[in-house]
Formats: structure tokens, C-alpha cells, sequence
């Protein structure tokens, strides 16, 4: 059956793909010699149907290439498909995702292969732009060498070329309106009161500099940056509580114990609606797992007494009571009590 959809893909045949994922063919199904998933061979063809069936049949869209290392988006952007490249963004495709090999990002890639329509888009959708090859090249560096060597095509770099200084100019617009975020990054307490009071938008979205900011919310700033005065500020007015940056899939309270910021702890931990156990996706951490790693006694017992989950297991096996005995010991109070309670 693996033999058949591999052949059916390859056939644009997107019919006999639907008949056979209805007859439990793997939709992540891999192509031995080549390493290619179907997805893959079907984003590189450009055939957004079958793209679009195995999206529904459950294919992967995640998983690399067993040579170089690239998604099923870095296969779309060689074969052209803006549909094909929409339909796998829509589908939670990662824009940035890095091949190990060369260190292209599917923009990398989509300018290689000379596409200015799929530039624009995944530009649109905050793909980076301060990223580097594994070779040495930033993505600047990379397109100017390629505006060099190329004679054929060199009218759709030039449009490409349009599109990424437009990005440009408006990642500079956003950054100059962003006059909260700027206060609150520079722990400007009065600033930050006047903005609000004056309807500034709360959680507001810094844009994509490849920074550390990248995509975080005012509140998510101020509790990394132990910020107190201006987190009581921006809980007032209504921030999200549980808003999540992309990074490290990180929420504020992650942010504040992290860093150790007591203060702000117990301010969060208070708001209603507080997520106490929201697992990062980089790691699996829950806010407690992060203080009982970083050793920030106060800021864990504030989690355990608001009613954090004591069983969450994160991504290295670990539970709570087994974060509090690498870090603190097994007979430290702290251990103790999480002992006691789980």
C-alpha cells in the first residue's frame, strides 16, 4: 500500500491518494531512496490538491528529509506553489524552520528558486529576515550573491527584492508605533501609564527582528524584565494573562520565574483566569518546573500554594519532586513539601 501512494503521489493522481488514505495507507508514508515523505514529493511537485488531501489524511508537516534535512515548506518553495505553500502555513507549517544542512529557512529558498509571490507571503506571515546560512551567508548576503550570479530570472529577484525592502520598511513603522512596548522595554513606569491611559493597545505584538522581543506582548516583557509596577499597570488595563510568545512557547508567569521575580509572581498567580501549569513547548517546563530549575525557592512555593499540578511531567521525564531534588536535594524543605503533596 506504501508502494502504491508513493506512486499515486508521484502521478499527481490525487483521487487514488484519497482512496488509498481512506484504505489506512500512512499519510507520512517515506520514499526509501529518495528520503522524501509523500508530502514532500507532492509540495515539491507543486500539486496542491494532493497536498491539501494528505494535510487531511493527517501527513506530517513537521518532519525533515532524511538527506538534506528540509520540511515538506522547503519542498513548496522549490517547486513554486504559492497554494501549496498557503496550504501548509495554514496547516501550523513552522515559517522559519532551519534545514541543519544549509541553514535555509523556506525564504532562503523561495528567493533561490526565484518565486517573489511566495516571498511576499511567508514575509507576510513574519518569516525572518536577520537569519544566516550554515555556510556563512546572511539571508542579505545570500540574496545579494544571488542577484550577482543569476542573469536568467533576475527580473523576479528584483520583485522579490521589492517585497523584502517593503517588509523592511514596515518592521520599521511598527517598531516606531509601538511607543508602549518602548516604554515597557525601557521600564519607563509614568510613560507606560499615560500610553494606556490614552488607549494604547495592551497586547500589542512586537514584530519579527529575530530579537528578544520577537512577537512578545507588553506583559510578556515587563514579567521577563521584573518590571513590577508596570505589570500591576498592564494587568489592570487588561492584558492577556496567558499570552504566548512563539519562541519558547512561554507565558508571562514562565517569564517572571524564570528570572526569578517573586514580586510578579504573586501578582500573576492572583489574576483570575491564570493558567498556573501551561507547558512551554520547547521543554515541557511548567512555570513551577522553570523555578525549581533556576533555584527561585519563593517563586515555587508561591506556585504550590496557589494550586500548581504537581504530576506534570516535562519533556526530560521530569516532574516537579524530581526538579526540587536535582536542584535543591531530597531533604531540602522545598522537597519536602512538594513531596508531601503530590
Amino acid at each position: 500500500m506504501s508502494t502504491a501512494l508513493i506512486t499515486a503521489v508521484r502521478a499527481r493522481d490525487t483521487a487514488s491518494v484519497s482512496t488509498l488514505l481512506t484504505a489506512d495507507a500512512g499519510p507520512s508514508t517515506r520514499e526509501s531512496s529518495t528520503g522524501l515523505t509523500v508530502l514532500m514529493i507532492a509540495a515539491g511537485q507543486a500539486d496542491a490538491p494532493t497536498v491539501r488531501e494528505l494535510i487531511r489524511g493527517g501527513a506530517d508537516i513537521h518532519t525533515a528529509d532524511t538527506r538534506a534535512g528540509a520540511t515538506a515548506l522547503h519542498k513548496a518553495c522549490q517547486g513554486g506553489s504559492l497554494d501549496v505553500v498557503r496550504a501548509l502555513v495554514e496547516a501550523g507549517a513552522f515559517v522559519d524552520a532551519v534545514a541543519p544542512t544549509t541553514g535555509h529557512t523556506a525564504l532562503m529558498d523561495a528567493l533561490w528558486y526565484k518565486y517573489p509571490d511566495i516571498a511576499e507571503y511567508l514575509l507576510s506571515q513574519g518569516a525572518g529576515l536577520k537569519v544566516f546560512t550554515h555556510y556563512g551567508f546572511s539571508l542579505e548576503q545570500h540574496f545579494e550573491y544571488e542577484l550577482n550570479v543569476n542573469t536568467f530570472g533576475k527580473d523576479k529577484l528584483l520583485e522579490a527584492e521589492k517585497h523584502l525592502n517593503t517588509r523592511r520598511k514596515d518592521d520599521e513603522n511598527a517598531v516606531g508605533r509601538q511607543l508602549l512596548m518602548a516604554a515597557v522595554a525601557e521600564g519607563d513606569t509614568d510613560q507606560v501609564r499615560k500610553l494606556l491611559d490614552a488607549g494604547a493597545d495592551v497586547d500589542e505584538r512586537s514584530p519579527v527582528l529575530n530579537g528578544f522581543n520577537d512577537s512578545h506582548t507588553p506583559l510578556l516583557v515587563a514579567s521577563r524584565d521584573g518590571h513590577g509596577a508596570i505589570v500591576k499597570l498592564l494587568l489592570a488595563a487588561g492584558a492577556d494573562v496567558n499570552a504566548v510568545e512563539p519562541t519558547f512557547g512561554a507565558v508571562p508567569l514562565h517569564k517572571a520565574v524564570y528570572n526569578g521575580h517573586a514580586d510578579i509572581t504573586a501578582e500573576l498567580v492572583a489574576r483570575p483566569g491564570i493558567d498556573l501549569d501551561f507547558q512551554g513547548a520547547t521543554n515541557g517546563y511548567s512555570p513551577l518546573h522553570d523555578s525549581l530549575w533556576h533555584g527561585y525557592e519563593e517563586c515555587a512555593r508561591t506556585l504550590i500554594e496557589a494550586g500548581a499540578r504537581l504530576d506534570l511531567v516535562s519533556h526530560d521525564g521530569k516532574t516537579p519532586l524530581d526538579m526540587a531534588v536535582d536542584v535543591f536535594g531530597a531533604d531540602h524543605a522545598l522537597t519536602a513539601l512538594i513531596r508531601e503533596r503530590s
